[in-house]
């Protein structure tokens, strides 16, 4: 009995765990970029935010300033970001090197939100993993404008 009562009060002081899927999709019709928030009450926030036009890389740091954005608006404070992006995965961790000012900027607005959160880990996915994100994504490209955001809470 000690030992399950151990485990329990063990269990109870352990960070609700929050998973973001990110994606981005750039193509003539403008950018968009997909949101997957599974929130620990295993409810699903999803949007679909029409951008801009930028570059594929742009879009890819964007998507993850706006997923981190909403999982601090939703109070998460232990989160998995899981992306497809070795090239921002990488350079965020500092794996690689950011030549392009512009990225370097996007970079450091990830730095600063980083800090709001207890905890925070970066996951590489194959983009098999992240078909969800990716179609977010997409809607919101090839949309024309809407002027805001497309979103649905499950």
């Amino acid at each position: 009995m000690l030992e399950v009562e151990r485990e329990a009060a063990h269990t109870s002081q352990v960070p609700d765990l929050w998973i973001l899927y990110t994606d981005d999709a750039s193509n003539a019709s403008g950018s968009g970029l997909g949101l997957v928030l599974e929130v620990p009450t295993r409810e699903v926030i999803l949007q679909s935010i029409r951008c801009p036009d930028m570059t594929n890389n742009e879009a890819e740091y964007e998507a993850v300033i706006a997923g981190l954005r909403l999982a601090l608006k939703y109070g998460g404070r232990w989160i998995i970001l899981r992306y497809d992006s070795q090239l921002v995965v990488n350079q965020v961790t500092g794996t690689f090197q950011i030549k392009d000012q512009r990225l370097q900027k996007y970079q450091a607005e990830i730095c600063k939100l980083l800090p709001e959160f207890d905890e925070c880990q970066l996951d590489l996915i194959l983009q098999a993993q992240n078909i969800e994100a990716d179609g977010l994504a997409k809607l919101a490209s090839t949309i024309r404008n809407t002027g805001g955001v497309l979103g649905q809470q499950q």
